[in-house]
């Protein structure tokens, strides 16, 4: 390959969310880019080649041919990753790894970096800390200098299927001038924004190896409500729920069909207090809140405002909390 031939880069996966972000993003800065995905999710972006490949098929690497500056995997299943490994680490220049913070312990101090300890390995998919700390060492191993782990925290933006960061400021504007439950506790949250996450895996990670975590800025929770209130135009009440009388209630924390999303448990909320310093260090940037906010409110109109989620609590659900609150007091 000589030095005037465009980057060759191979995303494993590429069809969806991040991975196509990655994808589109590499085929903007003038990249060869080949997806290998199944393809039933999704499509590679315009530009990009897809490779249709199931990744438990022992031919699943066949159609790939050459050499590659740049391959980059995201997946949490074990064994994709290591047969990946095998059938390509020796022609790959750099390999980037999207792992998580989930990878390394939940009960982390304050102010956590990259070199806090790992949960337990696991080869099971279905332990995705284990499952992904599994992976790091497996990659690490085989790659040596030639790997870069990036570790994600919470993950937002447009398009987020998982229904987290976009609660808050979607069920402002739901509620309008009507009530909104929201925990009395204020605590720490971090999100980072898909596409500041996706800028950093294209234009940084290739020239980096070691370990990084790409987490969002450290927010205080009702700092976020408020701006996201403005932004929603709500001007209903803020209802404040101890932890005690939402347990009470049956909402749950994080994620779940009862979840208020973003919320952590008082013991584990220096989850969403680690360090940015070496992301930041590295070139990676946090946009606006405010901006990231306008933007998410819009695709969550496009997607509907009062959809069914798994990830949170419903609007009927939450105010018959509400009005629960209201008669024990």
């Amino acid at each position: 390959m000589s030095e005037t031939d465009p980057r060759r880069v191979l995303v494993l996966g590429g069809t969806q969310w991040l991975g196509r972000a990655i994808a589109r993003g590499h085929v903007e800065r003038g990249a060869d880019v080949t997806c290998l995905a199944r393809g039933e999710s999704g499509t590679a972006p315009d530009g990009a080649r897809l490779e249709r490949a199931d990744r438990d098929a022992p031919d699943a690497y066949d159609g790939l041919s050459g050499e590659w500056d740049e391959v980059v995997d995201v997946t949490r299943i074990p064994r994709h990753a290591r047969s990946a490994l095998d059938a390509l680490a020796d022609r790959a220049a750099h390999w980037t790894f999207v792992s998580s913070v989930s990878a390394q312990r939940l009960e982390a101090p304050v102010g956590a970096d990259e070199d806090d300890d790992l949960v337990p390995e696991s080869a099971s998919e279905e332990d995705y800390g284990g499952a992904k700390a599994w992976i790091e060492r497996v990659a690490r191993e085989r790659l040596g200098a030639r790997l870069l782990v990036v570790r994600p925290g919470l993950i937002g933006g447009p398009g987020d299927g998982s229904d987290r960061f976009g609660h808050w400021v979607a069920r402002l504007a739901l509620a309008a001038d009507g009530p909104v439950l929201v925990p009395a506790r204020d605590q720490a949250t971090q999100t980072i924004d898909v596409r500041d996450l996706a800028a950093f895996l294209v234009d940084r990670a290739p020239a980096i190896d070691g370990v990084v975590n790409a987490v969002g800025a450290e927010r205080r929770l009702h700092a976020l409500i408020e701006t996201a209130r403005g932004i929603a135009g709500h001007t209903g009440e803020l209802v404040l729920a101890t932890d005690e009388q939402l347990e009470a209630a049956d909402v749950g924390h994080w994620a779940g069909p009862r979840a208020l999303p973003l919320t952590l448990p008082a013991s584990l909320e220096p989850h969403a207090q680690r360090s940015s310093a070496r992301y930041r260090a590295a070139g990676g940037e946090h946009r606006p809140l405010e901006g990231m906010l306008t933007d998410v409110l819009a695709d969550e109109q496009g997607r509907g405002l009062d959809r069914p989620s798994a990830n949170r609590l419903s609007r009927a659900d939450e105010l018959e909390v509400i009005d629960s609150l209201a008669s024990t007091t």
